[in-house]
């Protein structure tokens, strides 16, 4: 090292450069020596990691960036966790990823709001020989290097064997889903339909109605489900935002208790508080702590060149007032503590 940077003041002299600038040139040296020394010895220590998910809208995401983190922190790397503001803004999501890409990031992970329109994109982080993986919500073509979600077909059958159960298989059913582009959003709709048709017949399926997983907007939707239909027996909410705005419309109206069956997904603090008021019947949970951690986890498994499972089930679990208290669920929803 030190014969490059004595040639290096000698190739500054002949040029004439100023003594702070031949400083300049030898500490960029050294330092660059040292860190690609540094690198070699553990070359984790300075991988960057873009996480770009769907939204910050929920807790779920919170949770996700939560695992992911402690994930930064035991393989010593750094992560970005980032995402739009909203989960519709697909272009935004879209620029984030051409960032990464521009940035050189050496790994990144995709939640994709949309899993066609993110595939061209992801297919150019593939070509700049970044690995990347999914998490949440897949994208198009199966060319992530793995898939680390919920298996949300079970998951949403889950959710139907629980509603025929709460309707004794005879009703009107609603379906309120936050999409119909993300896989997220497909599975979790087609796993209950699928489950609902094929296991209670009786039960009449109304057409679902979508919400983009906003509180508001799941509200006003659910307000209008029971103005059209009085006889309504029960809902089923596809995400956190559906789950908490169709909770409110129901503890609105005052349908709690027996006089109306709603099964949500996914969880939070709001979520578990009606559950207790017997305004919600059971929530589907996932373990978004996990998806986090294993996303991260599996990429610097990528980078140091070793192999990762084509697809990691994170896994769902039913919750009810049963259950809520017990502690494994409890750790799974708070993961820090309630």
């Amino acid at each position: 090292m030190l014969g490059l940077v004595v040639g290096l003041v000698g190739c500054a002299k002949k040029e004439a450069k100023s003594e702070p600038q031949i400083k300049e040139v030898v500490k960029e040296v050294v330092v660059e020596k040292v860190v690609e020394v540094e690198k070699k010895a553990d070359p984790s220590k300075y991988y960057k990691i873009d996480l770009v998910s769907k939204g910050y809208q929920h807790e779920f995401w919170r949770t996700v960036e939560a695992g992911a983190q402690q994930a930064a922190m035991e393989f010593g790397v750094n992560v970005n966790f980032i995402g739009p503001e909203k989960e519709t803004e697909i272009a935004k999501q879209l620029a984030m990823v051409e960032n990464s890409i521009n940035k050189r990031v050496d790994a990144l992970a995709i939640a994709a709001l949309d899993k066609d329109a993110l595939k061209p994109v992801i297919k150019k982080v593939i070509k700049a020989g970044i690995p990347v993986v999914s998490f949440d919500s897949d994208v198009a073509g199966d060319i992530t290097e793995s898939f680390i979600a919920t298996d949300n077909m079970a998951a949403g059958a889950i959710a139907a064997n629980y509603m025929g159960k709460l309707v004794n298989g005879q009703g009107k059913v609603a379906v309120v889903a936050h999409s119909a582009g993300s896989t997220t959003g497909i599975e979790r709709r087609d796993g209950f339909i699928n489950e609902i048709k094929a296991k209670f017949p009786n039960i009449q399926l109304l057409n679902p109605v979508y919400t983009d997983g906003d509180k508001n907007k799941s509200l006003a939707a659910t307000l209008d489900l029971l103005n059209a239909n009085p006889d309504l027996a029960g809902i089923y909410a596809t995400n956190e935002g559906c789950a908490f705005g169709v909770a409110k419309a129901v503890e609105e109206r005052g349908l709690t208790g027996d006089k109306l069956a709603v099964v949500g997904f996914d969880a939070s603090e709001d979520l578990v508080r009606f559950i207790e008021k017997d305004v919600v019947d059971g929530t589907v949970i996932q373990d978004p702590f996990m998806m986090g951690y294993l996303s991260v986890e599996s990429l610097v498994k990528l980078l140091n060149g070793e192999k990762i499972e084509k697809r990691i089930d994170t896994g769902a679990v039913l919750v009810t007032t049963k259950n809520i208290t017990d502690e494994k669920i409890l750790k799974k929803i708070f993961p820090f503590g309630r």
